[in-house]
């Protein structure tokens, strides 16, 4: 996990404001945002102080492969890109209201859905990563809460995945984890393709479930 990532996610799970951190770590609020946004690589003992004003510290663990965090900030860039290319195209359309095509005869609402489609492949990367691994470096990969991804929906099914994985094995979970509740009155499905395929309810894993979020176990598992 990244320097930016840790930083990020640590201030966002403490609650604390990036101008109260910086009170908190005497770290100038410029530095603190410099490092935030990746354009700043911050020394050991840098990362450290921030990381104790938000009340948390640094844990090894034996894998290479990417935790919560790590993949949420995927998801983040990944939605945030299809939200610029979504803006784009509200900007392009004819007199009549129609979104005008780019050269190659596709509007840009296929980079938005494609956007999508890569948060969908990032977040089966965790539930592989997850499935993976086994005790203490399986709850390892879930210990830092994620920073918010931009929708509430895709936080809550990370927290959902988590979840599902730690059960498992009968393995502890995050409290963080189960703060995610969801929304169960307004199911959401994550979009992987141009068609709507409708799940079987009975194959939603309870976690999920009682989330709102319809993701069958089937889905979860490696090809």
């Amino acid at each position: 996990m990244t320097a930016t990532i840790l930083a990020r996610a640590a201030r966002a799970a403490s609650g604390l404001s990036q101008s109260k951190l910086a009170l908190l770590s005497g770290l100038a609020s410029s530095s603190l945002s410099l490092i935030e946004h990746g354009k700043r690589e911050p020394t050991v003992q840098t990362l450290e102080t921030l990381l104790l004003a938000t009340r948390h510290t640094v844990v090894t663990i034996p894998t290479v492969r990417s935790d919560a965090a790590r993949i949420a900030a995927g998801i983040s860039a990944d939605l945030a890109a299809g939200s610029t290319a979504g803006s784009t195209v509200l900007g392009r359309v004819d007199r009549n209201g129609a979104h005008k095509k780019s050269a190659d005869g596709h509007t840009e609402q296929h980079s938005a859905a494609a956007n999508e489609a890569g948060a969908f492949r990032r977040w089966l990367q965790l539930a592989d990563n997850l499935a993976a691994e086994r005790g203490a470096t399986r709850v390892g990969l879930t210990l830092t809460e994620p920073a918010p991804t931009g929708s509430v929906q895709w936080d809550t099914a990370i927290a959902a995945l988590c979840e599902y994985r730690l059960n498992a094995d009968a393995l502890p979970v995050p409290e963080w984890v189960g703060a995610r509740s969801g929304n169960p009155g307004a199911p959401w499905t994550p979009r992987t393709s141009d068609y709507d395929i409708p799940v079987d309810i009975s194959q939603v894993p309870a976690e999920f479930l009682r989330r709102g979020i319809l993701v069958e176990a089937a889905t979860l598992e490696s090809v």
